[in-house]
C-alpha cells in the first residue's frame, strides 16, 4: 500500500473546471454577456444622450443574421434601458417625430469557439476550453446634417473551462452558433487505453514486489 500511495502522489494536481457548481452560463448568454460589454463600454465613451431622444439603428455590416441578432436585441434593450426612443426607419419631416442620431454600427467579429477539447495530463475530468468573442465598430451621426458626431470601437471576450459533460446543458439546437465544432483530439482514445494499461501493470508489479520483500 506504501508502494501504491507513492505513485499515486507523482502525479500532477488536476485543477476542477469552471462550471462544476450548480449554474453555468450557456453559450448564448455567454454572447449576450460580451455583447452587453462591448456596449457599455462604448456608452460610456459616447457624447451625452438626452432621455426621450429618437436614434435610428442603421446596420452597416454583420457575421451572421443569427448570430447578429443576439447582438441587436442586446443593442434594442441596453439603448431603450438608458430611456432613448429607437426609430424602425427613417421617416420625412411630415410625418411627424423623426430620429435625431443615427447609430451605425458594424459587427467586426461575433462568435464562440472551442479552441481546446482534451483531459488534462491524460487522466481527469474532460473539459472544454471555451472563447467567446466580439468587435464593434460604431458611428453616431447628427440625422439633419449627415455630419458625423462621434466614432467608437469596442472588442471584449470571455474564456473559460467546463467539463466535458456539460456541453449538452450550454448548447442550445435550436440556436447553431451555440454550437461550435468539437475539435477533439481523436487518437487520444488509443493513446489514453495504452497509459492505462502502463499504470495498471506497473501497480501490478509494485505489489507483488512489496509482498516478496515481506
Amino acid at each position: 500500500m506504501l508502494c501504491l500511495a507513492i505513485l499515486i502522489t507523482t502525479f500532477p494536481a488536476i485543477s476542477s473546471p469552471q462550471g462544476t457548481g450548480e449554474y453555468t452560463i450557456t453559450n448564448y448568454g455567454i454572447l449576450e454577456k460580451i455583447a452587453g460589454e462591448a456596449l457599455d463600454e462604448l456608452a460610456g465613451n459616447m457624447p451625452s444622450i438626452a432621455r426621450e431622444t429618437i436614434i435610428l439603428i442603421r446596420k452597416e455590416g454583420g457575421i451572421d443574421s443569427g448570430i447578429d441578432k443576439v447582438f441587436e436585441n442586446e443593442l434594442v434593450r441596453k439603448m431603450t434601458g438608458a430611456g432613448l426612443r429607437i426609430a424602425s426607419k427613417t421617416a420625412n419631416k411630415d410625418e411627424g417625430e423623426i430620429s435625431e442620431y443615427v447609430f451605425s454600427y458594424q459587427i467586426l467579429n461575433y462568435s464562440i469557439k472551442y479552441p481546446d477539447i482534451g483531459r488534462s495530463y491524460w487522466v481527469g475530468t474532460k473539459e472544454v476550453e471555451r472563447l467567446a468573442e466580439v468587435g464593434i465598430f460604431v458611428k453616431l451621426l447628427d440625422s439633419a446634417t449627415g455630419e458625423i458626431v462621434w466614432v467608437g470601437e469596442a472588442q471584449k471576450k470571455y474564456e473559460d473551462r467546463i467539463a466535458y459533460s456539460l456541453l449538452e446543458r450550454v448548447e442550445d439546437p435550436t440556436h447553431d452558433f451555440t454550437m461550435p465544432v468539437r475539435d477533439e483530439i481523436r487518437w487520444s482514445r488509443f493513446v489514453e487505453p495504452v497509459i492505462v494499461t502502463g499504470i495498471v501493470v506497473g501497480l501490478v508489479y509494485l505489489f507483488f514486489s512489496n509482498q516478496d520483500s515481506n
